[in-house]
């Protein structure tokens, strides 16, 4: 068996002593452990809570249409082919894409007395849209929005459409639906499943975008490459003022919690400091006779250190699971595990700092003083 180097104890002995320690300084380990759960109790609660509700803000704000992007060929000289749908929701960075065409006015043959914008459709309909009466239609079916359907009086959803200004034969209408958020203006437009392989150009195109943070490149990436006779033509519209104001939101709502989160940090580092520095001055001759006896400063170190965690990871854990319980209670709104495994490495990173200075400072005292009797 190697022998082991002398004054350099096993990792196991380190740490069983650093157990015992622990065990035997019972004020110590008590102290630090309310302290540790004092400080993840106030920051879940705290901080925490307005980590759940920034969350929440700023999913209701993407839900919003912080996240669409437009393309419009407003002069219709742009030319967008009928395959830039396609085109745009095959990117990495798209979550849907569809277009429509040009507007022309529709009546129900029979009564003939209501009218409405219809569009050709190419692509599948977002999850914004969603139905009411009947189904999606194929191709060379439509669809109404809520609002269209009653201007042209479809009762049940199942009537006809014919456009005014052509002689074309009607188109069967299949389904009524209706869009919400950003694409509610789509509620009064009779929308036609067309060919995506023909040559009729649109005038729009709607994609989403997987995340805010991606709208940006995204733009620049839609205005240059989007399948078009004329991609210089193309008008790019991004909702640039609700992503500020998104942005404002979240800095405004963020900024009060870590403010305090640092207050509370701070005063925790201050409590554990004066805590271990008192351990150490009356542990002072037990760490001379160490010394003296061949302990290395940095096994001395390894020990307070050692028992400083195994005190603060169970009083991180105790107050962590406390403040969560009491938000679960009282707000039903819980931040994300990420924040909460955050808090607890933090809680813990925050008290091993905090001990280093003390337990170098009495690592490095002379053990002939210490020892010295009067």
């Amino acid at each position: 068996m190697q022998e082991q180097w002398s004054g350099i104890p096993r990792i196991s002995d380190v740490l069983r002593d650093a157990w015992d320690n622990a065990r035997a300084q019972t004020a110590t380990t008590i102290t630090l452990i309310l302290v540790l759960a004092t400080v993840c109790f106030a920051i879940v609660v705290t901080t925490g809570q307005s980590a759940a509700a920034e969350a929440r803000v700023i999913e209701q704000i993407d839900g919003a249409g912080t996240r669409l992007i437009a393309l419009s060929d407003d002069g219709g000289s742009a030319g967008i082919l009928p395959q830039a749908p396609a085109a745009v929701a095959a990117l990495s960075d798209v979550s849907w894409a569809f277009g429509l065409g040009e507007a022309r006015d529709v009546t129900n043959p029979i009564l003939s007395d209501g009218r409405a914008a219809a569009r050709a459709l190419i692509g599948d309909m977002p999850p914004d849209v969603t139905l009411t009466q009947g189904r999606f239609p194929l191709h060379g079916e439509a669809m109404v929005g809520i609002d269209a359907a009653q201007d042209l009086h479809c009762g049940r959803g199942l009537c006809t459409v014919q456009d005014v200004n052509s002689a074309v034969d009607p188109v069967g209408v299949v389904g009524v639906f209706q869009a919400h958020g950003p694409l509610e203006h789509l509620n009064g437009t009779v929308l036609v499943a067309s060919d995506p392989t023909g040559d009729s150009a649109l005038r729009y195109v709607y994609a989403m975008a997987t995340n805010v943070a991606v709208v940006d490149r995204l733009e620049a990436v839609l205005a240059s490459s989007t399948p078009a006779d004329n991609p210089a033509a193309l008008t790019v519209e991004t909702p640039a003022g609700a992503i500020a104001l998104r942005d404002v939101i979240a800095g405004r709502l963020g900024a009060a919690s870590r403010q305090l989160m640092g207050v509370v940090m701070g005063v925790g580092a201050v409590m554990i400091a004066v805590t271990m520095f008192a351990t150490t001055i009356s542990r002072r001759r037990d760490i001379g006779r160490r010394r003296a006896l061949g302990a290395t400063r940095s096994t001395l170190i390894a020990g307070m250190l050692l028992q400083t965690a195994l005190s603060s990871c169970a009083g991180a854990i105790i107050g962590t699971t406390a403040g969560l319980i009491v938000l679960q209670e009282t707000t039903a709104s819980l931040p994300s595990p990420r924040f909460v495994i955050a808090v607890t490495g933090l809680a813990l990173l925050l008290a091993l700092v905090a001990t280093t200075p003390i337990a170098t400072h009495a690592a490095n005292r002379d053990p002939l003083r210490i020892l010295r009797v009067p």
